[in-house]
């Protein structure tokens, strides 16, 4: 059970980007979890071997950032629970991709193993090739709890979605 927040301000478009990679590579790839952007600009979360998650939504815009909040906990009963993905403060749930991680599955976030920003974990992933082009800021890995993203955001009078101070 655990929770990655982060802002993300893409500069290159429509090529594979990695941006957050964790887990030991133990050959069959099982409990890596790997963020990317696919070269079609969809957000993407996997294994190496499992595709959990991708989004039908394009992010396509190097202009500004946005806020990304992914919460796992593979105790959730309900298989769909399992993985909640917001995108500035909403969920997201139109996915053109949905895969579940087994009740009780450990991801390999937070254990022992490398933790990558700005590229994939582990041997499969980790060459240049697939590196992220763009900024992260605030990134943050929560062990413990699948929160939502009110504990990173709030809207501001204007209805935008805004960074809060996070510390404590």
């Amino acid at each position: 059970t655990w929770t990655w927040s982060g802002w993300i301000k893409r500069s290159e478009l429509s090529s594979n980007q990695f941006f957050f990679g964790a887990g030991a590579d133990d050959g069959g790839n099982t409990n890596q979890i790997l963020f990317f952007f696919l070269g079609n600009n969809r957000f993407r979360i996997t294994t190496a071997q499992i595709v959990l998650r991708e989004t039908s939504q394009s992010f396509a815009d190097p202009a500004s950032f946005f806020h990304l909040v992914v919460a796992f906990d593979t105790t959730q009963s309900t298989a769909s629970d399992r993985i909640k993905i917001y995108v500035n403060g909403s969920q997201v749930t139109d996915l053109s991709i949905t895969g579940n991680p087994a009740q009780n599955a450990d991801t390999g976030v937070n254990s022992a193993a490398d933790h990558r920003i700005g590229q994939g974990s582990g041997a499969t992933y980790s060459g240049s090739s697939y590196g992220f082009n763009g900024y992260l800021a605030e990134c943050i890995l929560v062990d413990g709890s699948q929160l939502d993203p009110t504990s990173f955001g709030e809207f501001d009078t204007n209805g935008v979605w805004q960074a809060i101070d996070t510390a404590g």
